[in-house]
């Protein structure tokens, strides 16, 4: 073959070798986002310049033509392997299916026959002509030929808009990323376009020049700019992941005011899945939310809103913000809806509490009052002495009263429940009373050792159960029994009295969660009980007979996944907290 030496020669072969050394880079790192496209790109880069060079060098028509065809040949592989490279760098690398990367194929497969089996449809009135002092390949270009930049060009510049929007939303590395790889492709294009189109002379084809800059940039950004370390994608996938994981419902408008985007727990809330609310009109599907939207498009709104779900009436902390685009024109609207339901709840006990201690202080208060009056009357009275064991003995129902609300007040701000042994902690519960109330018979029937995964204040709860049973017992001598028995997957713990039992009235206080002027309980031992069995998971029961009561409390087991059916007959796990839902406390036996 004769050759001839030009002063393009040795600047392609350079942007050969630079794109042989990024594309096997990019290959030791093909695990990583974009990298085995990156290779794949550099790799065809430098196959292109390789064939330029060769073809440069040859000074006769017959081996000019032929890596003309291998130009175009590699030059096949460029725009989808760039588009590759970009789809998976900016996390949208689920448009690259099998069936899509068919569909991308099939014009290079028609262009590389043609290049072998007719190559007129690429190139006619083949020549050469002199260039500069060398002799350059000259042609007219066919239909094949153009159709084939067009499709090239179009890849390219679906890539370039994806890395545009990286570079005006992005900031910091990732705008200095995309700012390199878009340079990286344009480039060449841009001297392709030149060459091709005729504004540049005859044999000079700057476009392996521009491969050569392209190499350069893409390897200084991956030395000094963690390309192919901390890409954009992560960042996506990171978002998606929150979106899609997290408990608040997220649902995205556009500015027709349908859902253009929802995550699973708005889609859930809605009964329907995300494939199937997109493309629907707001007001169709959440009416009580668009009522919210009737100040427009640039409506901020935050308030509650009550919904009725699969699980009941739920309360809601709905935020409406509109999303802008750059400039600040409306371009959609954000809905957020936080569950606030247990926070209502939580607050509805405090003001229970608030209440129910206003009552009874003010109830208490007038007892010391009157009995400090007739004190003050009849001083000489032989039942003075009576009348200040009176004063003394409601004082210290009230403060009772207010440690038992301020102990209950406490549990509610610890998050969590703790593994314990019952029976220790009942153990030593029980030798607690004894010394307390010694005129009790208080017994115990306890296995060796059971653990179960309860609330920090179970403690003061079974207090409250043993001090309820003695207290409240008109027996002379009252008889308490404390028993636990195992129940596969719960702890069954009953306390047995022999008093005249629990009034029915302080048990429909706890059915309604909340005291009226006419039905009020007494005193806060049974909330605490109540509030604390109920705060993981356990459920009451109480039953009066004749003569007693009996509570009985089921605690989880701290080592066993409940079954949904028992063979005792207890209750499953997962209807406990349907059945504090619905009743929360059962009863029987005479009322």
């Amino acid at each position: 073959m004769q050759l001839q030496y030009t002063p393009y020669t040795a600047p392609v072969f350079l942007s050969a070798v630079v794109g042989l050394g990024v594309g096997a880079f990019a290959f030791q790192h093909r695990e990583r986002p974009g990298a085995f496209p990156l290779g794949v790109f550099m790799l065809g880069a430098s196959l292109w310049s390789f064939a330029e060079g060769m073809n440069l060098a040859a000074a006769t028509l017959g081996p000019k033509f032929f890596w003309t065809r291998m130009e175009t040949l590699f030059s096949c592989a460029i725009p989808i392997a760039w588009l590759a490279v970009v789809l998976e760098y900016t996390g949208n690398d689920e448009w690259l299916t099998p069936r899509t990367i068919a569909l991308l194929l099939i014009e290079p497969v028609v262009v590389a026959g043609a290049i072998s089996l007719r190559p007129g449809l690429l190139w006619t009135e083949m020549s050469l002509a002199e260039a500069a002092g060398f002799v350059a390949f000259e042609a007219t270009h066919g239909t094949v030929f153009h159709v084939h930049v067009i499709y090239s060009y179009l890849l390219v510049l679906v890539g370039g808009a994806l890395l545009l929007r990286v570079i005006l939303f992005a900031e910091g590395v990732y705008r200095t990323q995309a700012t390199a790889l878009l340079m990286a492709m344009f480039v060449p294009l841009v001297g392709n376009a030149l060459y091709i189109y005729g504004y540049l002379p005859t044999g000079v084809d700057p476009t392996t020049v521009g491969f050569l800059l392209s190499g350069l940039v893409i390897a200084g950004t991956i030395l000094r700019g963690q390309l192919l370390e901390l890409v954009p994608v992560a960042r996506h996938l990171a978002r998606d992941e929150i979106l899609e994981n997290m408990e608040d419902r997220v649902i995205v408008l556009d500015d027709n005011q349908r859902i253009a985007d929802i995550n699973p727990a708005a889609a859930e809330l809605l009964d329907r899945s995300e494939a199937a609310a997109i493309g629907e009109r707001v007001e169709t599907v959440f009416p009580d939310v668009a009522a919210l939207l009737d100040g427009g498009a640039d409506t901020h709104v935050q308030t509650e809103l009550s919904l009725e779900t699969d699980e009941g009436g739920r309360y809601y902390n709905v935020r409406i913000s509109p999303l802008r685009r750059v400039g600040g024109a409306v371009a959609g609207t954000l809905i957020s809806l936080r569950d606030v339901t247990d926070k209502r709840q939580q607050r509805q006990r405090l003001e229970v509490l608030n209440r129910l201690l206003r009552h009874n202080l003010r109830n208490e208060m007038n007892v010391v009052a009157g009995n400090a009056e007739l004190v003050e009357r009849e001083l000489a009275d032989s039942d003075l002495s009576d009348r200040l064991d009176r004063i003394v003995e409601t004082a210290t129902r009230i403060t009772d009263q207010s440690d038992k609300v301020g102990q209950v007040s406490r549990t509610f701000d610890e998050d969590g429940t703790v593994t314990v042994d019952l029976c220790e902690t009942v153990a030593n519960e029980v030798r607690d009373a004894r010394d307390r109330y010694p005129g009790a018979e208080i017994t115990a029937d306890l296995p060796a050792d059971l653990a179960v995964e309860v609330d920090p204040a179970i403690a003061i709860a079974l207090d409250e159960l043993v001090a309820n049973a003695v207290e409240h017992n008109d027996s002379d001598h009252p008889t308490v029994t404390v028993r636990i028995r195992d129940a596969e997957g719960f702890a069954v713990l009953s306390v047995a009295d022999d008093g005249p039992g629990i009034d029915p009235h302080e048990l429909a206080v706890l059915e309604e969660g909340e005291e009226t002027a006419l039905e009020h309980g007494s005193g806060v031992g049974l909330w605490v009980v109540y509030w604390t069995i109920e705060q993981f998971g356990g459920y009451l029961e109480f039953e009066n007979d004749d003569r007693g009561c009996t509570v009985t409390v089921w605690l989880p087991d701290a080592d066993e996944e409940p079954d949904e059916q028992r063979s005792d007959g207890s209750p499953p796990l997962s209807g406990i907290r349907q059945a504090l839902d619905a009743t929360a406390i059962g009863f029987s036996g005479d009322d």
